[in-house]
């Protein structure tokens, strides 16, 4: 298991983000995540400063036909210090950051501050398990 570690990587195992306002219908955010590739939402303020991440599981959660009536603030969990992490980290470290405040996604930061991306849990333990 041990071995295993180091491969885990923040970087490569985090998903492109679109920074979306919490009143955007699930179906628009959606609509312009497609355009640009990216499969996660970070929820920014009135300043674009990330204040929650969306749960994966909520979205996939939402029946198509709900979806243009459904907030993505709705599907949002706020963002506690221990959710945010470092894109630099891996192995051990990584895991520890996890397992210190467990949450089904985690905001992703360069270290100088700038939005990297959204690190679900669940592909960190896929990534874990395959390697």
């Amino acid at each position: 298991i041990r071995e295993r570690l180091p491969l885990l990587r923040a970087r490569t195992l985090t998903r492109r983000a679109l920074p979306v306002s919490a009143d955007l219908p699930l179906s628009e955010a959606l609509r312009r995540a497609g355009e640009v590739g990216a499969n996660a939402f970070v929820v920014v303020d009135h300043e674009d400063k990330p204040v929650a991440v969306v749960s994966g599981a909520a979205v996939a959660a939402v029946p198509p036909q709900r979806r243009p009536w459904v907030q993505v603030g709705h599907l949002a969990r706020t963002l506690e210090p221990g959710m945010i992490i470092s894109a630099e980290l891996s192995g051990e470290r990584l895991i520890a950051a996890l397992r210190a405040v467990p949450a089904t996604e985690y905001l992703v930061v360069e270290p100088t501050g700038e939005v990297f991306g959204v690190l679900a849990a669940a592909d960190v333990e896929r990534a874990f398990v395959k390697s």
